[in-house]
Protein backbone atom coordinates (compact mmCIF):
# COMPACT_ATOMS: atom_id res chain seq x y z
CA UNK A 1 0.00 0.00 0.00
CA UNK A 2 2.77 2.50 1.06
CA UNK A 3 4.62 1.99 -2.52
CA UNK A 4 0.97 3.33 -4.26
CA UNK A 5 1.05 6.90 -2.40
CA UNK A 6 3.00 9.71 -3.11
CA UNK A 7 3.03 13.51 -2.03
CA UNK A 8 2.00 14.93 1.49
CA UNK A 9 0.17 11.90 3.03
CA UNK A 10 -0.14 11.00 6.70
CA UNK A 11 -1.59 8.18 8.66
CA UNK A 12 -4.22 9.91 11.33
CA UNK A 13 -6.66 8.90 14.07
CA UNK A 14 -6.97 5.54 15.49
CA UNK A 15 -4.35 4.07 13.63
CA UNK A 16 -1.50 6.46 15.39
CA UNK A 17 -2.93 5.97 18.49
CA UNK A 18 -3.35 2.50 18.77
CA UNK A 19 0.33 2.15 17.12
CA UNK A 20 1.89 4.34 19.89
CA UNK A 21 -0.25 1.90 22.26
CA UNK A 22 1.01 -1.37 21.01
CA UNK A 23 -2.80 -2.32 20.02
CA UNK A 24 -3.46 -5.02 17.11
CA UNK A 25 -4.19 -2.38 13.78
CA UNK A 26 -8.37 -2.38 13.19
CA UNK A 27 -9.60 -2.81 9.95
CA UNK A 28 -9.79 0.99 8.61
CA UNK A 29 -7.02 3.28 8.30
CA UNK A 30 -7.41 6.76 7.86
CA UNK A 31 -5.04 8.50 5.88
CA UNK A 32 -5.12 12.83 4.97
CA UNK A 33 -3.79 13.86 2.07
CA UNK A 34 -2.88 17.58 1.81
CA UNK A 35 -3.89 17.50 -1.91
CA UNK A 36 -6.72 15.88 -3.50
CA UNK A 37 -7.53 12.93 -1.89
CA UNK A 38 -10.11 11.52 -4.23
CA UNK A 39 -7.63 11.44 -6.67
CA UNK A 40 -5.05 9.57 -5.14
CA UNK A 41 -7.46 7.68 -4.25
CA UNK A 42 -8.88 6.63 -7.80
CA UNK A 43 -5.03 5.87 -8.73
CA UNK A 44 -4.72 3.59 -5.51
CA UNK A 45 -8.22 1.85 -6.58
CA UNK A 46 -7.25 1.36 -10.04
CA UNK A 47 -3.65 -0.10 -8.64
CA UNK A 48 -5.26 -2.51 -6.75
CA UNK A 49 -8.22 -3.35 -8.69
CA UNK A 50 -10.30 -2.32 -5.61
CA UNK A 51 -13.79 -0.92 -5.02
CA UNK A 52 -14.10 2.88 -4.59
CA UNK A 53 -16.17 5.13 -3.11
CA UNK A 54 -15.73 8.87 -3.18
CA UNK A 55 -17.94 12.13 -1.19
CA UNK A 56 -16.87 15.22 -3.58
CA UNK A 57 -18.87 17.99 -1.40
CA UNK A 58 -15.94 16.65 1.75
CA UNK A 59 -13.13 15.37 -0.84
CA UNK A 60 -13.02 12.01 0.77
CA UNK A 61 -12.88 8.30 -0.76
CA UNK A 62 -12.99 5.01 0.50
CA UNK A 63 -10.96 2.69 -1.11
CA UNK A 64 -12.02 -0.77 0.19
CA UNK A 65 -9.07 -3.08 0.19
CA UNK A 66 -8.74 -7.26 -1.80
CA UNK A 67 -9.63 -10.01 0.19
CA UNK A 68 -11.85 -8.71 2.79
CA UNK A 69 -8.44 -6.83 4.16
CA UNK A 70 -10.33 -4.17 5.35
CA UNK A 71 -10.78 -0.52 4.34
CA UNK A 72 -8.79 2.53 3.46
CA UNK A 73 -10.55 6.16 4.22
CA UNK A 74 -8.21 8.89 2.45
CA UNK A 75 -9.63 12.44 3.23
CA UNK A 76 -8.23 15.54 1.50
CA UNK A 77 -6.74 17.80 4.34
CA UNK A 78 -9.63 20.48 5.35
CA UNK A 79 -10.72 23.15 8.29
CA UNK A 80 -14.56 23.16 9.13
CA UNK A 81 -16.98 24.77 10.98
CA UNK A 82 -20.13 23.97 12.52
CA UNK A 83 -23.05 26.64 11.66
CA UNK A 84 -25.17 25.28 14.60
CA UNK A 85 -24.99 22.77 17.66
CA UNK A 86 -25.18 19.11 15.85
CA UNK A 87 -24.90 20.34 12.31
CA UNK A 88 -23.02 18.99 9.81
CA UNK A 89 -19.67 20.95 8.94
CA UNK A 90 -19.27 23.31 6.51
CA UNK A 91 -15.18 22.41 5.21
CA UNK A 92 -12.44 24.14 2.96
CA UNK A 93 -9.28 22.07 2.04
CA UNK A 94 -6.47 23.23 4.41
CA UNK A 95 -3.70 22.01 5.65
CA UNK A 96 -2.20 18.97 8.05
CA UNK A 97 -2.28 21.11 10.95
CA UNK A 98 -6.08 21.94 10.07
CA UNK A 99 -7.32 18.71 9.55
CA UNK A 100 -5.82 17.81 13.10
CA UNK A 101 -7.11 20.73 14.60
CA UNK A 102 -11.08 19.65 13.77
CA UNK A 103 -10.60 16.35 15.85
CA UNK A 104 -12.39 15.74 18.40
CA UNK A 105 -9.92 14.35 21.04
CA UNK A 106 -6.06 15.08 21.75
CA UNK A 107 -5.32 10.48 21.30
CA UNK A 108 -6.98 11.04 17.91
CA UNK A 109 -5.26 14.19 16.70
CA UNK A 110 -2.11 12.87 15.86
CA UNK A 111 -0.09 12.12 12.46
CA UNK A 112 2.45 10.31 11.41
CA UNK A 113 4.11 11.50 7.65
CA UNK A 114 4.28 8.71 5.47
CA UNK A 115 5.31 10.47 2.30
CA UNK A 116 7.05 13.79 1.33
CA UNK A 117 10.23 15.33 2.61
CA UNK A 118 9.23 14.36 6.09
CA UNK A 119 8.07 10.86 6.20
CA UNK A 120 8.15 9.21 9.72
CA UNK A 121 7.31 12.18 11.57
CA UNK A 122 4.92 11.87 14.04
CA UNK A 123 2.95 15.40 14.11
CA UNK A 124 1.25 16.02 17.77
CA UNK A 125 0.02 19.45 18.43
CA UNK A 126 -2.51 18.56 20.87
CA UNK A 127 -0.53 16.57 23.42
CA UNK A 128 -1.90 13.53 22.57
CA UNK A 129 0.78 11.66 23.03
CA UNK A 130 1.20 12.72 26.46
CA UNK A 131 -2.52 12.46 27.35
CA UNK A 132 -1.78 8.96 25.80
CA UNK A 133 1.03 8.17 28.49
CA UNK A 134 -1.42 9.47 31.57
CA UNK A 135 -4.31 7.75 29.97
CA UNK A 136 -6.59 11.25 29.95
CA UNK A 137 -9.30 11.62 27.28
CA UNK A 138 -9.04 15.13 26.38
CA UNK A 139 -11.17 17.26 23.91
CA UNK A 140 -9.29 19.92 21.70
CA UNK A 141 -11.90 23.08 22.67
CA UNK A 142 -13.76 23.76 25.55
CA UNK A 143 -16.80 24.10 23.07
CA UNK A 144 -16.15 20.91 21.88
CA UNK A 145 -19.59 19.39 22.95
CA UNK A 146 -21.57 22.80 22.05
CA UNK A 147 -20.20 22.58 19.03
CA UNK A 148 -21.26 18.65 18.07
CA UNK A 149 -23.39 17.01 20.96
CA UNK A 150 -22.27 13.30 19.27
CA UNK A 151 -18.27 14.22 20.88
CA UNK A 152 -19.83 13.32 24.62
CA UNK A 153 -20.77 9.68 23.12
CA UNK A 154 -17.61 9.64 21.75
CA UNK A 155 -15.49 10.76 24.56
CA UNK A 156 -17.54 7.84 26.43
CA UNK A 157 -16.78 5.54 24.04
CA UNK A 158 -12.90 6.04 24.11
CA UNK A 159 -12.42 6.48 27.89
CA UNK A 160 -14.04 3.10 28.25
CA UNK A 161 -12.59 1.22 25.65
CA UNK A 162 -9.28 2.35 26.32
CA UNK A 163 -9.54 2.51 30.08
CA UNK A 164 -8.94 6.13 30.72
CA UNK A 165 -10.57 9.07 32.58
CA UNK A 166 -12.01 12.22 31.43
CA UNK A 167 -9.77 15.63 32.20
CA UNK A 168 -10.60 17.33 34.37
CA UNK A 169 -11.72 20.08 31.69
CA UNK A 170 -13.40 17.66 29.78
CA UNK A 171 -15.38 16.09 32.23
CA UNK A 172 -17.08 19.44 33.31
CA UNK A 173 -17.77 20.33 30.16
CA UNK A 174 -19.14 16.78 29.42
CA UNK A 175 -21.54 17.38 32.94
CA UNK A 176 -22.72 20.89 31.35
CA UNK A 177 -23.82 19.06 27.91
CA UNK A 178 -25.21 15.62 29.06
CA UNK A 179 -28.91 16.75 29.80
CA UNK A 180 -29.60 18.02 25.98
CA UNK A 181 -27.75 15.03 24.31
CA UNK A 182 -30.63 13.67 22.36
CA UNK A 183 -30.61 10.65 20.79
CA UNK A 184 -32.86 11.81 18.12
CA UNK A 185 -30.07 13.26 16.55
CA UNK A 186 -28.63 11.14 13.94
CA UNK A 187 -25.17 12.30 14.84
CA UNK A 188 -26.10 10.97 18.69
CA UNK A 189 -27.39 8.18 17.39
CA UNK A 190 -24.82 7.22 15.11
CA UNK A 191 -22.40 7.61 18.09
CA UNK A 192 -24.55 5.78 20.32
CA UNK A 193 -24.63 2.79 17.83
CA UNK A 194 -20.74 2.89 17.90
CA UNK A 195 -20.54 2.87 21.57
CA UNK A 196 -22.99 -0.11 22.10
CA UNK A 197 -20.95 -2.09 19.41
CA UNK A 198 -17.96 -2.18 21.79
CA UNK A 199 -16.81 -4.97 24.03
CA UNK A 200 -16.66 -2.21 26.78
CA UNK A 201 -20.47 -1.04 25.97
CA UNK A 202 -21.61 -1.14 29.61
CA UNK A 203 -18.11 0.99 30.95
CA UNK A 204 -19.02 3.37 28.37
CA UNK A 205 -22.95 3.50 29.21
CA UNK A 206 -22.21 4.02 32.69
CA UNK A 207 -19.58 6.86 32.51
CA UNK A 208 -22.45 8.86 30.28
CA UNK A 209 -25.07 8.00 33.27
CA UNK A 210 -22.06 9.22 35.58
CA UNK A 211 -22.01 12.44 33.39
CA UNK A 212 -26.13 12.86 33.84
CA UNK A 213 -27.31 11.64 30.37
CA UNK A 214 -30.42 10.54 32.31
CA UNK A 215 -31.99 8.28 29.20
CA UNK A 216 -29.23 5.93 29.96
CA UNK A 217 -29.97 2.99 32.57
CA UNK A 218 -28.13 2.93 35.67
CA UNK A 219 -26.20 -0.50 36.71
CA UNK A 220 -27.13 -2.37 33.31
CA UNK A 221 -24.06 -4.30 33.21
CA UNK A 222 -24.55 -7.35 34.44
CA UNK A 223 -27.75 -7.58 32.54
CA UNK A 224 -26.08 -6.56 29.49
CA UNK A 225 -23.50 -9.64 29.96
CA UNK A 226 -26.23 -12.35 30.38
CA UNK A 227 -27.98 -10.97 27.26
CA UNK A 228 -24.61 -11.70 25.38
CA UNK A 229 -24.12 -15.15 27.12
CA UNK A 230 -28.03 -16.18 26.10
CA UNK A 231 -26.69 -14.78 22.17
CA UNK A 232 -23.56 -16.79 22.60
CA UNK A 233 -25.80 -20.29 22.72
CA UNK A 234 -25.12 -22.09 19.58
CA UNK A 235 -28.52 -22.32 18.10
CA UNK A 236 -29.81 -18.69 19.27
CA UNK A 237 -31.29 -16.45 16.65
CA UNK A 238 -29.31 -14.04 14.29
CA UNK A 239 -29.85 -10.79 16.73
CA UNK A 240 -26.90 -7.97 16.63
CA UNK A 241 -26.37 -7.57 19.65
CA UNK A 242 -25.76 -4.30 19.91
CA UNK A 243 -29.26 -4.00 19.17
CA UNK A 244 -30.05 -6.17 22.54
CA UNK A 245 -28.05 -3.83 24.51
CA UNK A 246 -29.62 -0.92 23.06
CA UNK A 247 -32.82 -2.21 24.99
CA UNK A 248 -31.03 -3.07 28.08
CA UNK A 249 -28.85 -0.07 28.11
CA UNK A 250 -31.41 3.01 27.68
CA UNK A 251 -34.76 3.92 28.31
CA UNK A 252 -37.69 3.07 26.30
CA UNK A 253 -39.02 6.42 25.57
CA UNK A 254 -35.29 7.37 24.41
CA UNK A 255 -34.44 4.47 22.17
CA UNK A 256 -37.96 4.96 20.58
CA UNK A 257 -37.15 8.37 19.20
CA UNK A 258 -33.97 7.63 18.83
CA UNK A 259 -32.37 7.62 15.45
CA UNK A 260 -31.68 4.67 14.38
CA UNK A 261 -33.11 1.99 11.71
CA UNK A 262 -36.97 0.89 12.38
CA UNK A 263 -35.85 -2.88 13.15
CA UNK A 264 -33.24 -1.89 16.31
CA UNK A 265 -35.65 -0.07 17.97
CA UNK A 266 -37.72 -2.98 17.56
CA UNK A 267 -35.49 -4.90 18.69
CA UNK A 268 -35.21 -2.94 22.03
CA UNK A 269 -38.29 -2.97 22.66
CA UNK A 270 -38.60 -7.43 22.10
CA UNK A 271 -36.10 -7.29 25.00
CA UNK A 272 -38.23 -5.43 27.30
CA UNK A 273 -40.44 -8.21 27.05
CA UNK A 274 -38.57 -10.94 28.11
CA UNK A 275 -38.92 -11.00 31.95
CA UNK A 276 -42.92 -11.54 31.39
CA UNK A 277 -42.39 -14.24 28.72
CA UNK A 278 -39.74 -16.07 31.09
CA UNK A 279 -42.65 -16.31 33.85
CA UNK A 280 -44.93 -17.53 31.67
CA UNK A 281 -42.35 -20.38 30.24
CA UNK A 282 -42.00 -21.11 34.02
CA UNK A 283 -45.75 -21.45 34.41
CA UNK A 284 -46.16 -23.81 31.43
CA UNK A 285 -46.98 -26.97 32.29
CA UNK A 286 -46.07 -28.87 29.18
CA UNK A 287 -43.49 -28.69 26.85
CA UNK A 288 -46.01 -27.90 23.89
CA UNK A 289 -47.06 -25.35 25.98
CA UNK A 290 -43.17 -23.72 26.11
CA UNK A 291 -43.77 -24.21 22.36
CA UNK A 292 -47.08 -22.43 21.69
CA UNK A 293 -45.31 -19.48 23.60
CA UNK A 294 -41.80 -19.50 22.10
CA UNK A 295 -42.95 -19.53 18.40
CA UNK A 296 -45.30 -16.33 18.88
CA UNK A 297 -42.16 -14.58 20.57
CA UNK A 298 -40.10 -12.32 18.97
CA UNK A 299 -36.41 -13.57 18.59
CA UNK A 300 -35.49 -10.87 20.79
CA UNK A 301 -37.69 -11.63 23.38
CA UNK A 302 -36.98 -15.25 23.64
CA UNK A 303 -33.14 -14.37 23.94
CA UNK A 304 -34.25 -12.18 27.09
CA UNK A 305 -36.00 -14.50 28.56
CA UNK A 306 -33.20 -17.27 28.75
CA UNK A 307 -31.00 -14.72 30.04
CA UNK A 308 -33.42 -14.51 32.85
CA UNK A 309 -33.03 -17.90 33.21
CA UNK A 310 -35.83 -19.33 31.02
CA UNK A 311 -33.38 -22.37 30.41
CA UNK A 312 -36.25 -23.98 28.31
CA UNK A 313 -35.50 -21.84 26.26
CA UNK A 314 -32.22 -22.79 24.86
CA UNK A 315 -33.69 -26.54 25.21
CA UNK A 316 -36.21 -25.34 22.28
CA UNK A 317 -33.74 -23.55 19.92
CA UNK A 318 -32.33 -27.11 19.98
CA UNK A 319 -34.40 -29.65 20.38
CA UNK A 320 -38.35 -28.50 19.86
CA UNK A 321 -37.77 -25.93 17.26
CA UNK A 322 -36.83 -27.95 14.27
CA UNK A 323 -38.84 -31.32 15.70
CA UNK A 324 -42.23 -31.86 13.25
CA UNK A 325 -44.64 -34.35 13.51
CA UNK A 326 -44.29 -37.42 10.87
CA UNK A 327 -47.71 -36.32 9.63
CA UNK A 328 -48.09 -33.70 7.10
CA UNK A 329 -51.18 -31.74 5.79
CA UNK A 330 -50.78 -33.83 2.34
CA UNK A 331 -51.82 -37.23 4.62
CA UNK A 332 -54.75 -35.55 5.65
CA UNK A 333 -55.81 -35.13 2.28
CA UNK A 334 -55.43 -38.15 1.18
CA UNK A 335 -57.30 -39.86 3.51
CA UNK A 336 -60.32 -37.37 2.55
CA UNK A 337 -60.07 -34.26 4.95
CA UNK A 338 -61.46 -31.55 2.88
CA UNK A 339 -58.44 -28.67 2.70
CA UNK A 340 -58.99 -25.70 5.45
CA UNK A 341 -58.56 -24.71 8.81
CA UNK A 342 -59.32 -28.43 9.94
CA UNK A 343 -55.27 -29.53 8.58
CA UNK A 344 -54.36 -26.90 10.53
CA UNK A 345 -56.01 -27.74 13.91
CA UNK A 346 -55.27 -31.23 13.36
CA UNK A 347 -51.46 -30.39 12.97
CA UNK A 348 -51.39 -28.56 15.93
CA UNK A 349 -52.80 -30.64 17.84
CA UNK A 350 -50.43 -33.54 16.66
CA UNK A 351 -46.98 -31.55 16.84
CA UNK A 352 -48.35 -30.82 20.55
CA UNK A 353 -48.70 -34.64 21.65
CA UNK A 354 -45.61 -35.03 20.20
CA UNK A 355 -43.53 -32.60 22.04
CA UNK A 356 -45.62 -33.89 25.04
CA UNK A 357 -45.34 -37.58 24.30
CA UNK A 358 -48.15 -38.67 23.96
CA UNK A 359 -48.01 -40.03 20.36
CA UNK A 360 -44.72 -41.64 18.66
CA UNK A 361 -45.24 -43.46 15.44
CA UNK A 362 -47.08 -42.72 11.99
CA UNK A 363 -49.87 -44.31 12.41
CA UNK A 364 -50.87 -42.91 15.77
CA UNK A 365 -50.22 -39.62 14.91
CA UNK A 366 -52.25 -40.21 11.67
CA UNK A 367 -55.13 -41.34 13.52
CA UNK A 368 -54.68 -37.90 16.07
CA UNK A 369 -54.72 -35.72 13.44
CA UNK A 370 -57.78 -37.50 11.30
CA UNK A 371 -60.11 -37.44 15.09
CA UNK A 372 -58.98 -33.84 15.26
CA UNK A 373 -59.79 -32.43 11.63
CA UNK A 374 -62.88 -35.04 11.71
CA UNK A 375 -64.26 -33.01 14.97
CA UNK A 376 -63.72 -36.12 17.51
CA UNK A 377 -61.43 -33.54 19.82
Amino acid sequence: MHGLLDGEVSAVGGVVRDALLGRPPGDEVDLVVEGDAIALARRVAHDLGAPLTTHGRFGTAVVELPHGAGRVDLVTARRERYAAPGALPEVEPGTLADDLARRDLTVNAMALRLCGARAGELVDPHGGLTDLGAGIVRTLREDAFREDPSRLVRAARYAARLGFVLATGTERAARAAAAGLDPGSSRVADELRRLLEEPSAADGLDLLRDLGVAWVRPGSGPWMARLEAALAHPDAPDVPLWALRLGAGVEAGAFAHAALPGWARAVAAEVLGGAALAERIAAAAAPSQVDRLLRAAPPAAAVAALAHGAEAVGEWWSHGRAREPAVRGADLVRAGVAPGPAIGRALEAVRAAVLDGRVAGYDDQLALALDVARGGR
